[in-house]
C-alpha cells in the first residue's frame, strides 16, 4: 500500500471515529476542541468527516424508511426492506460500528490472550511446532500449543489452517490432534485443512488420512476422512454428511486467491472478513442466504463487493474503512 494510501485510510478512520463518537453523548469541551482542531487542520479531514457523517444519517434513513435509496434497490427488494427497516435501530448500528472501532484497533481481545501463533487481517504465516509440524495460518486466524508427554494437541481458535502433521515413529509416538469448536482432528496422515463454519468447523483432508470426532449427546460421532472429503459438525446440531471437494479450490488462499461456486452470500462475507480490517455485515438472513460464484485475489479485494452486489442486485452503503453494509 502506498503512502497516499496509509494516510487516506488513517484520515478515513478517524472521520468514522468522530461520527460514531458523535452518535454517543454529548461531548466534552475538550473533546469539542479537538474535533474542531483535527477539522481545521486539513481540508481532506473535513471531506472525510462529511462523507463519513452523509453515510451514517443515509443508514439511519435506510433504518427508518428507504426514502431517497427505494429507486435504487431492486424491486424485489423494496417491499422486505420496507417491512423490516423499522426493526433496525440506530443503537443496532452504532454497536456494529463500535465493535468494528474495537476490532480495528486491537483485533480480538480474547485471541491476542490465548493464542500463541495468530495472524492479523490479510496476513498469512507458516510456522514449526517443535515437533517439526508445518502449520500455515490464514488471515486473522490463531492457534494455541498444549504438547504433552502424550501427545501433540493443537487448539484451533480462530480463522483457516493448513496443518502438515509430522508423522507418527519411534522417535515421535505421540499422536497429532487438532481441537476445534468442541471437535477433534487426528491426523492419520499428514496434511489437513480446518476452517471456522460459524459455530462449528470445517474439515477438510487434503493427504492421506484423518480421523474427526465430536461428543454429542454423550455419545461420540466420528468419521475417517481421505484426501479431497470434507465434513462439518456444529456442537449441538452434531456431524454433518461427508463431502467432496476440490482441494486446489479449497486451499487457493494459500497461493494469494479465494474461489467462491455457489456459496452463500454469509460464508463469503465471513471469508472477506477475515482479509479485511472494516467489517462487512449483512443486513438480514435472507440476503445472507442467497449464492455468490467468483474468484478474487487477496492482494486486490477492493471491486470484490462491488462485483458481489452487482452480481446479486443489491446494495451497499461504508464508513469507510470501518464498515460496510449490505442490504
Amino acid at each position: 500500500m502506498s503512502s497516499v494510501d496509509e494516510r487516506a485510510d488513517e484520515i478515513g478512520m478517524r472521520a468514522a471515529e468522530w461520527v460514531a463518537r458523535l452518535g454517543g453523548s454529548p461531548l466534552s469541551e475538550a473533546e469539542k476542541h479537538a474535533l474542531h482542531a483535527w477539522l481545521e487542520a486539513d481540508p481532506d479531514h473535513r471531506a472525510a468527516f462529511d462523507e463519513a457523517g452523509s453515510t451514517w444519517r443515509e443508514l439511519s434513513l435506510l433504518r427508518h424508511d428507504p426514502g431517497p435509496l427505494r429507486d435504487v434497490l431492486p424491486a424485489r427488494r423494496k417491499a422486505r426492506v420496507g417491512r423490516r427497516a423499522a426493526g433496525i435501530g440506530a443503537v443496532l448500528l452504532l454497536a456494529v460500528l463500535a465493535a468494528s472501532l474495537a476490532r480495528f484497533h486491537y483485533g480480538d481481545l480474547w485471541l491476542l490472550a490465548a493464542a500463541d501463533y495468530r495472524t492479523a487481517p490479510g496476513e498469512l504465516r507458516t510456522v514449526t511446532l517443535a515437533d517439526g509440524s508445518s502449520v500455515e495460518l490464514g488471515p486473522s486466524s490463531a492457534i494455541a500449543v498444549d504438547f504433552t508427554d502424550g501427545e501433540r494437541r493443537v487448539k484451533f481458535l480462530a480463522g483457516e489452517v493448513f496443518f502438515a502433521a509430522a508423522p507418527r515413529s519411534e522417535k515421535e509416538p505421540r499422536p497429532f490432534v487438532v481441537e476445534a469448536a468442541g471437535g477433534t482432528t487426528t491426523a492419520l496422515g499428514t496434511q489437513f485443512v480446518i476452517e471456522e463454519a460459524g459455530e462449528g468447523a470445517d474439515v477438510l483432508a487434503v493427504e492421506h488420512q484423518i480421523e474427526v470426532a465430536l461428543q454429542q449427546d454423550g455419545e461420540e460421532q466420528g468419521v475417517v476422512l481421505s484426501p479431497g472429503q470434507e465434513v462439518r459438525y456444529t456442537p449441538g446440531i452434531g456431524m454433518g454428511r461427508v463431502r467432496m471437494r476440490d482441494v486446489g479450490t479449497a486451499t487457493a488462499w494459500r497461493r494469494g486467491m479465494l474461489v467462491f461456486s455457489d456459496a452463500s452470500l454469509r460464508h463469503v462475507v465471513e471469508t472477506l472478513n477475515r482479509y479485511r480490517r472494516g467489517r462487512i455485515v449483512i443486513l438480514d438472513d435472507a440476503l445472507a442466504r442467497r449464492r455468490v460464484s467468483g474468484v478474487f485475489a487477496t492482494n486486490d479485494l477492493g471491486d470484490a463487493i462491488e462485483t458481489i452486489t452487482s452480481e446479486l442486485g443489491i446494495g451497499s452503503r461504508s464508513i469507510y474503512p470501518l464498515i460496510t453494509v449490505l442490504y
